[in-house]
């Protein structure tokens, strides 16, 4: 090699140094290394009701995914067994409402733990119209999707695969929405093919602050993953790119009217304010109301403050993340997993941001934590953040403003955080609920007798939260702790 080719070389490199901004020495191997400290905030635990069980004996329990309810003043909750069923709580008594698999029948599928009957949402109308909202994971033979995969999907071996499957979004219309079991009328709004079994559609919901004449009454919220992985151990980050892709609904913050109909199949309205409608590029789909995300599966608005938006995205190797809802925002993945950049083609290299971040715009989380596995633990850990809610209910009082959220791994803990120490730009710091077992203090994984929660968290109509596991099929109301 002479001296030219060599300063070539070198001229190039550092070219690539200065545009990308992305090359660091310092690998990161600990990002936060501070732990979650204890809060001097407890709950307890009542039990509500037990759902029926629906699966084998190695792991009989209804897999609870969300409880809700209708916003109707019924004071009824409904909570999606995913294994097909909708159920009605009254009075600590729980009834089927709707059996999807039942009607879907063939087409319904439950392949893997994170697919089958996944979510719901009620119309903000639902007293009136009787209207709500599901998704579902389907074989592919039952339609054409609106959102085909037109890229390559290998799996982790660099061989050729087939998709996986659809994750469908139905409309339901009841005769009477008082009844408390079902009868009307369906359609389907929209279909997106997903590439691998994991990271499928996630929560369906309306902005309970939205009210009539508001730019975004009535306007259903859809978050999507990022389509998945390609096999355990997962070799690249975001394998197939969606998370930056513009022109696919995965790895993003959909927004819909799903009254509307000026989508290309005619199903649903494309809000005319939504941030990308009008971009110049005619791949870039006006559904989109965020992106950059790698599976936000739950989310939520504080019906108190400020009423915030927070999405919980689960991360990948290193950080689980809280992120502000906002319009347009851009939340880095798989450029990004939380404050730090990610490497593309190694999940398990993170390096510090760049001198020059800020020109690439991205919306960093609000308050992040990382996967520091206790001492002895070896192999896959299971760390994920599952989102909750901000409590505005009266049964508390210390949990008043309290963003109360969870990680349903193995690990299995509580988390708080003020809302109103979540600010775009800054770091909230992240505390640890004390949990009670009557007068005992104990591990969710101790109360519910399992060694992995999958945890997740609902609310009633005046801001009480309550507690699922898919582990158990019970729902639980959190009530207040012995306290310190």
């Amino acid at each position: 090699m002479n001296k030219f080719t060599i300063l070539y070389v070198i001229f190039s490199l550092f070219l690539v140094i200065l545009v990308t901004g992305k090359i660091s020495s310092a690998q990161i191997t600990a990002p936060i290394p501070e732990p979650i400290e204890k809060s001097e905030l407890s709950v307890g635990f009542r039990e509500v009701v037990q759902i029926p069980d629906s699966g084998t004996h190695r792991n009989p329990a209804a897999r609870l995914n969300l409880l809700a309810h209708a916003g109707d003043g019924s004071g009824r909750l409904f909570v999606n067994d995913m294994r097909g069923k909708l159920y009605v709580i009254i009075d600590g008594t729980a009834t089927v409402y709707l059996n999807l698999k039942k009607i879907i029948c063939a087409d319904f599928t439950y392949e893997s733990n994170q697919q089958g009957f996944a979510y719901f949402a009620f119309h903000p109308e639902f007293a009136k119209n009787g209207i709500f909202y599901t998704v579902t994971s389907e074989t592919k033979d039952g339609g054409t999707p609106d959102f085909p995969v037109t890229k390559t999907i290998i799996d982790n071996n660099k061989n050729i695969i087939t998709s996986s499957h659809h994750d469908v979004i139905r409309e339901w219309q009841a005769t009477d929405p008082a009844s408390n079991t079902f009868a009307g009328t369906s359609r389907e709004i929209l279909r997106i093919e997903e590439p691998y079994s994991d990271h499928n559609v996630g929560q369906l919901g309306f902005n309970p602050n939205a009210q009539p004449g508001d730019d975004d009454y009535g306007l259903l919220y859809i978050a999507v993953a990022d389509g998945g992985s390609d096999g355990f151990p997962v070799s690249d980050t975001d394998p197939l790119d969606n998370g930056q892709d513009l022109g696919t609904p995965l790895g993003k913050m959909l927004r819909i009217d799903p009254l509307g109909n000026n989508s290309t199949n005619s199903q649903y309205g494309i809000p005319r304010n939504n941030p990308f409608v009008k971009d110049d590029n005619p791949q870039t789909l006006g559904e989109i109301w965020a992106y950059g995300l790698r599976n936000p599966h739950r989310f939520s608005w504080d019906t108190g403050g400020e009423g915030k938006m927070l999405i919980a995205d689960t991360g990948q190797a290193f950080i689980e993340e809280v992120n502000l809802g906002i319009k347009g925002a851009n939340y880095g993945w798989g450029e990004r997993e939380g404050t730090w950049v990610i490497e593309e083609n190694d999940q398990n290299v993170l390096f510090p941001l760049p001198k020059n971040d800020r020109s690439y715009n991205y919306t960093y989380p609000v308050a992040q934590y990382d996967h520091d596995i206790p001492a002895g633990i070896k192999g896959f850990y299971g760390i994920a953040i599952t989102g909750g809610y901000v409590y505005r209910g009266k049964a508390i009082p210390e949990l008043i403003g309290q963003y109360i959220f969870a990680d349903f791994g193995h690990d299995a803990r509580f988390f708080h955080v003020r809302v109103d120490e979540l600010v775009d730009g800054k770091q909230a710091t992240i505390k640890e609920l004390r949990l009670f077992d009557g007068e005992q203090e104990a591990s969710f994984l101790e109360i519910i007798g399992k060694k992995r929660s999958d945890v997740r968290f609902g609310v009633d109509e005046e801001g009480e939260i309550y507690v699922t596991s898919k582990q158990d099929g019970k729902v639980r109301k959190l009530i207040s702790g012995t306290g310190f």
